[in-house]
């Protein structure tokens, strides 16, 4: 039973400790493929290499967003090539190996440590004859209509759909090196922005750059979104998120609702200028956000429709997708993960 190893050496956890990379290339075997995939454009050569080697379980190591892509590139392959139905579990066991800048489902399944004394532990079952172990992860279905009219379909685990999150992470990603502080930071000079756009005075240039900030990251998302057969009637949204896993991350719990089987977290919210100055704080915090124009429900199926010739560029597992005029969410099929025996 080969295992698969595919490694993003691009991502900030392995730019940041260059040695992962180095421990898993040395898991190379007979009956182990390690494979270093530097740009999405070599993943489906190495798709390739695992399906024609038999590789029973495969291990992504970047984070969500190396996940992300080994998940939707294997299965647009699979079902092209009629080997899956896309509706039914994914026919072949994935796991997160620990780490990443988003690395939720890695948390979800309480996968923790170096990446390759993760792998080591699945070879270790492999090797000893023993059962493989799997534990099933919930994915959330996307579709909709690109910019130039062409469909769009993805599967994810956790996305922001438009408003705050779609701006945050814009600015989040464009720091070089992004981490915990990059996240006080963002948060703080849209605070700031957000403060100064008060002050009636203009003409000074890092005055009006700071109210421009923090302008463009609060002035959320006109659109028609409706959960199920509930419409928000408000003509801004700030907050549009979908969930298929539920988080804690000990201070911060994310998604809770999709802790149910059979149901998604979807948030639908709107804030006001004034709420802005405060509230997004919570939001920021992973905390629920009081007032009665913020929703947080459980729910099957998500609609988010722009308007005012507006768009929307989701952010699917912590990556960018495609520029929409549409997008729509559903529950997508079961993914399950390879666990080492001892867990």
């Amino acid at each position: 039973m080969p295992i698969g190893i595919v490694t993003n050496p691009r991502s900030k956890k392995n730019l940041r400790n260059p040695g992962n990379i180095r421990r898993l290339m040395d898991l190379e075997a007979e009956d182990v493929l390690v494979r270093a995939t530097s740009d999405l454009s070599e993943l489906p050569d190495v798709i390739d290499e695992f399906l024609d080697a038999g590789c029973e379980a495969w291990i992504a190591d970047g984070g969500d967003g190396t996940l992300h892509w080994l998940l939707n590139v294997a299965g647009d392959k699979l079902k092209k090539e009629g080997r899956w139905d896309g509706v039914s579990p994914f026919p072949i066991p994935l796991s997160p190996a620990n780490g990443g800048t988003a690395g939720f489902v890695a948390k979800k399944l309480g996968i923790k440590g170096p990446s390759d004394l993760f792998a080591q532990s699945l070879i270790d079952d492999m090797r000893a004859g023993k059962t493989l172990k799997t534990q099933p992860v919930k994915t959330l279905h996307f579709s909709g209509t690109k910019v130039d009219g062409g469909e769009f379909d993805q599967l994810g685990f956790a996305a922001a759909l438009g408003g705050i999150g779609e701006r945050f992470f814009e600015q989040y990603y464009a720091e070089p090196n992004p981490n915990k502080w990059t996240i006080i930071y963002v948060t703080m000079r849209a605070a700031l922005g957000h403060l100064a756009s008060f002050v009636p005075v203009g003409g000074i240039g890092w005055l009006d750059r700071l109210k421009d900030y923090g302008r463009r990251m609060l002035e959320g998302t006109n659109a028609i979104v409706t959960v199920d057969d509930q419409q928000f009637h408000y003509d801004t949204f700030q907050g549009l998120y979908a969930g298929a896993i539920d988080v804690d991350l000990g201070t911060i719990a994310l998604f809770s609702y999709a802790s149910d089987p059979d149901k998604m977290h979807y948030v639908a919210g709107a804030l006001d200028r004034i709420e802005c100055t405060w509230k997004w704080f919570f939001l920021v915090l992973g905390r629920p956000v009081p007032g009665g124009t913020w929703h947080e429900l459980p729910g099957i199926n998500m609609s988010v429709i722009p308007q005012g010739g507006q768009t929307v560029t989701p952010v699917i597992d912590g990556e960018f997708a495609d520029t929409l005029t549409t997008i729509h969410v559903k529950p997508g099929p079961l993914v399950y993960a390879a666990m080492p025996s001892s867990k």
